[in-house]
């Protein structure tokens, strides 16, 4: 019997967007609606009905809901300029058609994210995740999805797990008979097998602390997993007073959910196809990032097993050979390795480097022999010169980094590169110590993969308009393909602002760039400029759907959207000049931007905001305590003391080293210049969040309050410093969030 049951109906469209061209017809005008765009998905449908038979929780029809409305205890939005023109439009033009609405926050919920191809040995098929958000539950799902990658416009995706739980991470089997995935449904994410024959998902781990990454041998009788694992775990009854008290030993403990691991560390672990386990390692530190080594028998991994491992960020690239358990280290300490990548021919890994532990630097591909001899070495010259670290900042998306991706000939390697708010693919040619570019036209092209022929490339391709979809092309970059459209029917039915791409000069002549969604306003009238500050401070605004930023701009607000120095994508030096200087040139970089937007664009001086989250919001703090010019302000889990955060942060070695002098942090610490705020400030806070502590904002609470400043401290509880994101906050907090900040900006400009 056939695993999958297609679900819905296609529907036809013109293809609105050819990347190899870049011939957008969404980019004619500022806002468009974005009723046009490419293939579609029957998956796109927010009220679809789904069947499944393929596991125990898609035995019966599930319905998913769309978003319902939202208590009444949250902030409401006001109505907006452009509501009411919208309003006055429809009643004054009786018998033309609707005008489309803007987005609302609630719209928000009704996104899904596609994510994380992954190519069928065959190449004829691609497995990925697709994550939704339920209102009525307050809870976010994934399921397991495939798509053909030859049918192009006529590609029907087909459900694969129920998506009732969390269901993540699909891997082929080498023979692509098998589909293993992790799933939380029955307690911590375990791996599962499901037969392309038939038949429901097998559980084959039962690991306690579940499994965070796996990896299949290449003769496909095996998989790898990383699991926490302590010693006396193996020792029946050892374990009872961690129901009683968490105990710290190190500074990595403090990270988020690790003090409920009790001093365990990510092992290495064998599985058998019938659930046979055994444990490889026994770590006082974790080993992560592992790969396979063609022959299967070798495993290369990350690891500090430095002796004080969390007084230091870096990391080297570590080979354990199964037959004897030894191990060989075949990079430098001092420096952090990332990504192993096992050449086929097996002489050869790739991974990223860099010798900086301040995020300031480039992420490089480099190259060393498997036995270590000779040196680690640059893939190809001029490499040193991209940075393959992807994180455009969407609050929908989190690619970070992916391992580079070996052409089967062994004499290229693939990978994306960041490069002024978009990511794009690059071939690097060993032979020929050349890099080049596949990918043109503007958007991020996300977790590329190459098929086993090397004919074929699947990624997830994002832009302003889309959060992202399944796309495939052939290795050379041309035949670009959609095939899924996961946000269509609510894409389609909404008018969308595109941005512009502006530049400036900063105090000292260097250039700065970022991005200015306008709305459309009636002659003469100016809109007010809401400032919103990435995170990082090296991450980057770029080609990517945000949605804060629609919702924004749909009510009325210009939003400035700043890329200062300090983010990444703009060459190493343009990032290292933020280290040591939080507060110094980096705020004087989006001041001047604001000057140049009040010059340049119709907007009012006399109604500016800003917010903006942990670096953003540690940005915003600094400039109420330093400008007047703001008139009302949000900060997000954001930083008023550096040197309280340099003390109490899980950051506390990275905040020591990009701010490493103590007097510098004391000067552009917001908390010592309270006196100074005039502008009236909202600060909204995740309660768990160890990135930022709660504690310092709490201080800045206190501190404006008894001086009667208006000010309002929100927190939320049990959730963590990355609260916007699907799957950190809950749907209710994402959206009350959101609600809150545009009330607070409604009623103050």
């Amino acid at each position: 019997m056939n695993m999958f049951e297609n679900e819905g109906s296609t529907k036809q469209r013109p293809t609105s967007f050819d990347p190899d061209t870049n011939n957008d017809p969404r980019s004619t005008a500022q806002t468009q609606s974005v009723s046009k765009q490419d293939e579609t998905s029957p998956m796109s449908e927010a009220t679809a009905t789904v069947t499944t038979i393929t596991d125990n929780n898609a035995a019966s029809q599930e319905t998913e809901q769309t978003p319902d409305d939202i208590p009444a205890t949250t902030p409401q939005p006001v109505p907006s300029p452009i509501q009411t023109a919208q309003k006055q439009a429809q009643s004054q033009q009786p018998g033309t058609a609707p005008v489309l609405p803007y987005m609302d926050v609630d719209d928000l919920l009704s996104l899904q994210i596609a994510s994380d191809p992954q190519i069928s040995p065959d190449g004829s098929q691609i497995a990925f995740t697709l994550q939704q958000s339920h209102t009525q539950q307050n809870i976010a799902t994934s399921a397991i999805w495939l798509v053909s990658s030859l049918d192009g416009k006529t590609a029907q995706p087909r459900k694969a797990t129920s998506g009732a739980s969390n269901d993540t991470t699909p891997r082929w089997s080498p023979d692509g008979q098998t589909l293993a995935f992790l799933s939380d449904r029955n307690g911590p994410p375990q791996i599962f097998l499901i037969s392309l024959q038939g038949g429901e998902a097998q559980q084959i781990t039962f690991l306690p602390q579940g499994v965070t990454e796996y990896s299949w041998s290449p003769d496909g009788q095996r998989l790898l997993a990383h699991s926490a694992w302590k010693q006396s775990d193996d020792q029946p009854g050892a374990n009872a007073n961690d129901q009683i008290a968490i105990v710290m030993t190190r500074l990595s403990d403090l990270e988020s959910g690790r003090s409920l691991e009790h001093g365990r560390h990510q092992q290495l672990w064998l599985i058998t196809l019938d659930g046979q386990v055994q444990r490889l390692t026994a770590e006082p530190v974790d080993l992560n990032q592992s790969c396979w080594s063609p022959n299967g028998q070798e495993i290369a991994f990350c690891a500090n097993r430095r002796p004080d491992p969390d007084l230091s960020l870096g990391r080297a690239l570590w080979v354990l050979t199964l037959a004897t358990g030894q191990m060989r280290r075949l990079t430098p300490e001092d420096g952090t390795a990332y990504m192993p990548s096992w050449s086929p021919d097996g002489n050869t890994i790739a991974y990223l480097y860099t010798a900086d532990q301040t995020e300031a630097a480039n992420v490089t591909p480099w190259l060393v022999n498997a036995q270590g001899q000779p040196q680690p070495r640059l893939a190809v010259p001029g490499a040193e010169q991209i940075t393959c670290q992807a994180w455009i900042i969407d609050e929908l998306r989190t690619e970070f980094m992916i391992p580079p991706i070996w052409f089967a000939d062994n004499q290229a390697l693939l990978v994306p590169v960041q490069e002024r708010g978009q990511v794009h693919l690059y071939r690097l040619d060993l032979a020929q110590q050349t890099l080049q570019r596949l990918t043109n036209g503007n958007g991020r092209y996300i977790s590329p993969q190459l098929s086993r022929n090397g004919q074929m490339i699947a990624m997830v391709r994002a832009d302003w308009f889309t959060p992202g979809d399944i796309w495939r092309m052939d290795t050379t970059g041309k035949q670009p393909r959609r095939l899924t459209g996961v946000n269509d029917t609510l894409l389609q039915s909404h008018q969308l602002i595109r941005p512009k791409r502006i530049t400036w000069q900063s105090i000292d002549g260097m250039k700065i760039e970022g991005f200015l969604y306008l709305p459309p306003l009636h002659a003469q009238t100016r809109a007010p400029l809401i400032t919103i500050v990435h995170g990082g401070p090296s991450l980057a605004w770029g080609d990517g759907y945000v949605h804060e930023f629609q919702v924004m701009a749909g009510n009325g607000y210009a939003v400035f959207a700043p890329n200062p120095r300090g983010s990444s994508g703009y060459g190493e030096d343009f990032c290292r000049r933020v280290v040591n200087d939080w507060g110094g040139t980096d705020f004087q970089d989006i001041m001047t931007g604001i000057d140049f937007i009040l010059q340049t664009e119709a907007v009012d001086g006399e109604r500016l905001g800003i917010t903006g989250s942990s670096y953003g919001g540690y940005m915003t703090n600094w400039a109420v305590t330093h400008t007047d010019r703001f008139k009302a302000a949000v900060s997000r889990n954001g930083i008023t003391s550096l040197s309280q955060d340099a003390l109490q942060s899980v950051q506390s070695v990275w905040m020591s080293i990009s701010m490493e002098d103590e007097a510098r942090r004391q000067e552009r610490s917001p908390l010592n210049y309270v006196d100074q705020v005039k502008t009236p400030l909202l600060i909204l806070h995740a309660e768990d969040d160890i990135d930022c502590p709660l504690s310092s904002v709490v201080q800045f609470f206190v501190a404006l309050r008894k001086r009667k400043h208006p000010v309002e401290l929100v927190r939320y509880p049990n959730t963590s410093h990355l609260i916007d994101w699907p799957g950190v906050g809950t749907p209710q907090q994402r959206i009350d969030r959101h609600h809150r900040t545009l009330q607070w900006f409604a009623n103050l400009l």
